[in-house]
């Protein structure tokens, strides 16, 4: 039994120290929002989980495998990891390549809001100051499915690549919204109310 917890715990030790590598974004299979490296027992996401997105899937799809294409070199960047040393520990990432970022890109083609890519550190601190707007709730609700043992989430970048991270976010969703892009379109104008879904200018960040 002794054996058998310490197995245990070294799995969760390795499981969160792998969380923490940057590794080649090709390695990745992707299912659904998620996505899995072969051997390793966590979830990796470039996004919140809870909204729609903008756009249908094939497109959606389409965009993500050109911005591979286009960057081969690309990584994948661990921003923050919730449910840490739990048996399936939830990590967001930037896809990354130099100074191009898909996360940013989904954003700036209104696939996603740009709440959807704050960090599971960044949002604890928006659920406290922002709780009761239907997309924070909704987003909450997701992580707490995730992590049902509410271990923080603990961010893994330093933060001044992080605030730099927010403001290139901010500006692609105003991009985004200023070209009426995806999840910002008209056709989709009565979902986003539905949702409650709101631009990050109208959160108190």
């Amino acid at each position: 039994m002794f054996k058998s917890a310490i197995g245990v715990l070294l799995a969760m030790l390795c499981s969160t120290a792998s969380a923490q590598e940057a590794v080649p974004f090709s390695e990745l299979l992707f299912q659904g929002p998620s996505a899995y490296r072969p051997g390793i027992n966590q979830e990796y996401f470039l996004f919140g989980r809870g909204f729609p997105p903008g756009v249908g899937p094939d497109e959606e799809a389409a965009l993500i495998a050109e911005w591979k294409s286009q960057h081969p070199r690309a990584k994948l960047v661990p921003v923050s990891i919730l449910g840490e040393r739990s048996r399936l520990p939830i990590v967001y990432v930037w896809a990354v390549d130099g100074e191009a970022t898909l996360n940013l890109v989904l954003v700036r083609n209104g696939v996603y809001p740009g709440i959807a890519m704050l960090d599971g550190t960044h949002f604890s601190q928006v659920l406290q100051s922002s709780r009761g707007l239907p997309s924070v709730d909704v987003l909450d609700a997701q992580q707490r499915l995730g992590n049902p043992a509410q271990i923080p989430a603990r961010r893994l970048v330093p933060d001044t690549s992080y605030e730099k991270f927010l403001k290139q976010l901010m500006t692609a969703e105003s991009q985004a919204r200023a070209e009426l892009k995806g999840i910002w379109s008209d056709r989709f104008r009565q979902q986003r109310h539905r949702l409650g879904i709101v631009p990050l200018d109208a959160v108190r960040l």
